[in-house]
């Protein structure tokens, strides 16, 4: 029994141990670009949401704009929107602001691998772990095929990726339009500079005819409500001609029943005919008191209508807000993709093929691992070995293993590799 409660105990210590470094890593981090953070504000439901470090190193925050990350701290950056919220609200009560990373920027493992790339970052990964993401060390096949499948299948993932760019370009292009209020979008130049293209031309018209829908559709519905208000205006004319009129006939109805009080008191009005005119003139009065009510109700419908045009114009903004801090995300993850593609298309046509005809797998020759760290502005290199710890945004590089040493001028393109084979 006594020995069951020394293995509990060993067993939450450890697990607090676990925990309480995880916080201290989260909590001594410095965000980068790609970071993928989610941030909550009390009492303020707009600003919460998912924000990814763009390439500037800022996080776009409704209302409050760009907010500078890369660098920071989580706690930092959560201080400066709270500092901030407070400044626009006045002097009112601090919120409270918290943030959390959902998602680490990449890490790059490039050389001796068997998948060389980006892959997601965890807390605590080693090199070895890295290279085991990577599919593990190099393993040479006898061939070209599968540098040939390997180009197209590139090739292919680069081309999708840049009309997916250029979409994304043409549609931050027009939400930007919406938000800002233009009449129609500022194409940037790897836009306009292609619009000879078919392809460019269709997505740049696409875009055009979307903005003007979205335009015609708040421009319809500002034509209804301005129409439902004019009905209005034209029912409350017409009732306040109504109470001008019943006011007349009220004077009228008193100046007679005046004068009929004034024979009756002198026994020379009849008794029915005073009372027929007093009823008469509570008619009246009655009809005043609708009609003014009548009134009331159409001024409440006007001001609902007005209400409701601009709660509609509110919630539009803010959808088109979200839809473009979305595309601008998409279009970092894009264009970090497609920078990957061409890495890899460019090993696949230079490096590959010579390494495919020279390189000789040798395990027990690796004498260490390269891991290229951002610091600032510069990057330095970190010789580790296979324990080493990678952080986000590291690139490691693996070295190569080959028979011989060779001069980058032997090093064959993939055509030229075929060819040789071909003599053999």
């Amino acid at each position: 029994m006594i020995k069951w409660k020394a293995i509990n105990i060993a067993v939450n210590v450890g697990i607090a141990l676990v925990l309480l470094i995880r916080s201290s890593i989260a909590e001594d981090y410095k965000l980068g670009v790609s970071d993928r953070l989610k941030v909550k504000v009390q009492e303020w439901p707009d600003l919460t949401g998912e924000y990814t470090v763009a390439a500037d190193g800022v996080i776009s925050v409704p209302l409050l704009g760009n907010v500078d990350a890369k660098g920071r701290r989580l706690s930092d950056v959560a201080g400066e929107i709270s500092d901030r919220l407070q400044r626009r609200s006045d002097g009112a009560e601090r919120p409270v602001t918290a943030i959390e990373i959902l998602q680490y920027r990449p890490f790059s493992i490039v050389g001796d691998v068997q998948r060389p790339g980006q892959y997601p970052y965890r807390p605590g990964l080693t090199v070895l772990e890295a290279i085991g993401i990577a599919g593990g060390y190099y393993r040479p096949e006898f061939g070209l095929l599968r540098l040939d499948r390997d180009m197209a299948l590139a090739k292919g993932e680069m081309r999708t990726l840049t009309v997916k760019q250029y979409r994304l370009l043409a549609r931050e292009a027009r939400l930007t339009a919406v938000v800002t209020g233009h009449a129609n979008p500022d194409f940037p130049a790897q836009l306009t500079d292609r619009k000879d293209s078919p392809e460019i031309a269709a997505i740049i018209e696409s875009e055009r005819l979307a903005l003007d829908l979205e335009n015609n559709a708040i421009r319809s519905e500002r034509a209804e409500f301005e129409k439902i208000r004019s009905l209005y205006q034209n029912e409350m004319q017409s009732l306040r001609g109504q109470v001008d009129a019943l006011a007349q006939q009220k004077e009228s109805a008193q100046e007679q029943l005046k004068q009929l009080r004034a024979l009756s008191a002198k026994g020379l009005a009849l008794a029915p005919t005073l009372f027929s005119l007093e009823r008469s003139l509570a008619q009246i009065v009655n009809e005043q008191m609708t009609v003014e009510t009548a009134i009331v109700r159409a001024q409440e419908s006007i001001a609902l209508a007005d209400h409701q045009l601009q709660q509609r114009a509110q919630d539009r903004g803010k959808a088109d807000a979200r839809d473009l801090q979305q595309t601008k995300d998409d279009i970092a993850e894009v264009r970090s993709r497609i920078k990957m593609q061409g890495d890899l298309l460019n090993e696949a046509q230079i490096g590959a093929p010579a390494e495919a005809r020279e390189r000789l797998a040798d395990k027990d020759r690796r004498s260490g691992f390269i891991l290229m760290r951002k610091d600032g502005d510069a990057t330095r290199e970190i010789a580790v070995d296979e324990t080493g710890t990678v952080q986000p945004g590291d690139i490691i590089k693996i070295p190569m293993i080959r028979s011989e040493p060779y001069e980058a001028s032997n090093m064959l393109s993939l055509p030229q590799a075929k060819a040789e084979r071909a003599d053999r």
